[in-house]
């Protein structure tokens, strides 16, 4: 009997020392190439930085990436920020910029996302989206994101998320990959300053404006008939709160911009009969809780608001008469970097010539009817200035005759 005992005890300490000498292995391996940023060692490779793939885990790379550098410009928001705005652009310079947006990302994620970063970089100035229709949106896909698992939130368990990002098998698999990325010289989708910057053109945009932007449209906008949304979301209006105090208490610079969508997007609201559909009630809201904030720090950096959702004729680009990519736009929800760069540079003042020096407009509370007004004449604008793009979109929401109400989040689809 004495016998057997020591032979299960020579076994159990085999297994134990082979399962401790695969996980020694799966955290040098793991802190060697450091993939989602997340494990960093004083032997990390950072030649690794342009391959690390944090695409299928964006909330903890950019987690990561907001602990990485002593960041001073941040943005943040949905898929339409992390694509559109360049934290790489030359008129950065001096001024280190991240964008650690995430895609389906809303309020509910956007607050806490600012506020980790605020705690652990010198951030200076947010730039902060809030797509239209979030403040008024019942629900959040926070749950099911990756928003949860990732130290973005605040009631993360720590201990059983460094055992995953130091020896946990994902980890292990994303450094694979990472190391099979430099080894084919071939860059993932986000950039080391969380751009999400590659590997997204549609192969046909007139087709997934078509299948992804007017049915979500449609649905959102019947969501909003039924329910007719006067006063906003407490909840998700306590997260705007806290943006608000956040940036104030860190003596931060807070602009909030309203992201534009494609004319072929917004219209369906006009189109649908959608009770506000210049969203008036949304900027309503933005505009006096910033009132409010400013009023009550008047020590600390206002905070202003940017929109730029509207039917300027940038958003009102025409589709591609042979198939191909827009200008302007990747699709009907989400601008490229070309009128990201836009955007930016009349937030920050940049001298800007062209097409684009007219575009956007700074909201307040006294120009609420001034901004209502420009968006419904620029909705029948379009609709008389390009007869073909408008029928083609009401043609497209005709098509989707059947689609039932919203009744998650809002965010942009695909993205």
């Amino acid at each position: 009997m004495q016998g057997l005992t020591s032979r299960f005890r020579r076994h159990a300490l085999t297994l134990l020392g082979a399962a401790g000498f695969v996980m020694l292995v799966f955290v040098a391996f793991n802190t060697w190439i450091n993939p989602l940023w997340v494990s960093p060692a004083p032997w990390t490779d950072d030649t690794f930085a342009e391959y690390r793939p944090i695409y299928r885990h964006q909330r903890t790379g950019k987690a990561g990436i907001a602990r990485a550098h002593e960041w001073k410009v941040g943005f943040f928001g949905s898929s339409r920020v992390d694509i559109a705005f360049d934290p790489a652009l030359p008129q950065w310079q001096g001024l280190p910029a991240v964008n650690l947006a995430v895609s389906a990302g809303s309020l509910p994620e956007t607050a806490p996302i600012l506020r980790y970063a605020l705690e652990h970089a010198p951030i200076e100035t947010a730039i902060v989206g809030i797509d239209i229709g979030d403040l008024m949106g019942p629900e959040s896909l926070h749950r099911s994101t990756g928003f949860l698992e990732s130290p973005f939130n605040p009631q993360s368990n720590h201990l059983e998320f460094t055992l995953r990002a130091y020896a946990g098998i994902s980890t292990f698999e994303t450094s694979v990959q990472t190391l099979i990325n430099r080894s084919k010289g071939r860059l993932p989708e986000y950039t080391p300053q969380g751009h999400r910057l590659r590997h997204q053109e549609p192969p046909d945009v007139a087709e997934g404006i078509h299948r992804d932007a007017i049915p979500h449209a449609l649905r959102v906008a019947r969501r909003r008939i039924a329910l007719k949304p006067t006063e906003g979301n407490p909840w998700k209006i306590g997260f705007l709160k806290q943006i608000l105090s956040d940036a104030k208490a860190h003596s931060c610079r807070l602009v909030i911009v309203i992201p534009p969508s494609h004319a072929t997007y917004l219209g369906v609201f006009h189109l649908e009969g959608d009770p506000d559909p210049a969203f008036r009630e949304d900027r309503e809201v933005m505009t006096r809780l910033v009132e409010e904030s400013n009023a009550s720090h008047p020590d600390a950096p206002a905070a202003e608001i940017w929109d730029f959702n509207d039917f300027h004729p940038l958003n009102c680009e025409s589709l591609p008469a042979n198939g191909g990519p827009m200008h302007w736009w990747l699709d009907g929800t989400h601008a490229r970097r070309s009128l990201g760069t836009i955007m930016l540079s009349k937030i920050m003042g940049w001298p800007l010539e062209g097409p684009g020096s007219d575009y956007g407009f700074q909201l307040n509370a006294g120009n609420l009817d001034e901004r209502q007004k420009s968006i419904i004449d620029g909705y029948q604008r379009f609709k008389t200035e390009q007869p073909d793009l408008w029928k083609w979109m009401a043609s497209g929401a005709a098509d989707y005759a059947s689609v039932t109400p919203s009744s998650g989040g809002d965010a942009a689809p695909q993205f």
